[in-house]
């Protein structure tokens, strides 16, 4: 009975002592995932940000070729008059 009592202790002791690190290891965790999620979410917001950007070019871009098309009408709207002119 004394021998089963002590190896019962020693091995009490050792997960003592095996387990005493963990409330270190667990906070270090909840430290690192809360880092991890901070770049995340700046990382996201560049993202947002530079979407937003090149949808604004993309619907100046729009408005030019808008532009572009008009003068070409315009162009063209010339180029038949004078034509008709000149066959008259």
């Amino acid at each position: 009975m004394k021998k089963f009592l002590t190896l019962f202790v020693i091995a009490a002791l050792f997960s003592a002592v095996a387990c005493g690190d963990a409330k270190k290891d667990s906070s270090n965790v909840e430290e690192e995932a809360k880092v991890m999620m901070d770049d995340m979410n700046s990382e996201m917001e560049e993202v947002t940000e530079t979407a937003v950007d090149s949808t604004d070019g993309a619907m100046e871009s729009g408005e030019m070729m808008e532009e572009g098309a008009e003068a070409v009408e315009v162009s063209v709207d010339s180029v038949k008059t004078e034509a008709v002119d000149a066959v008259k």
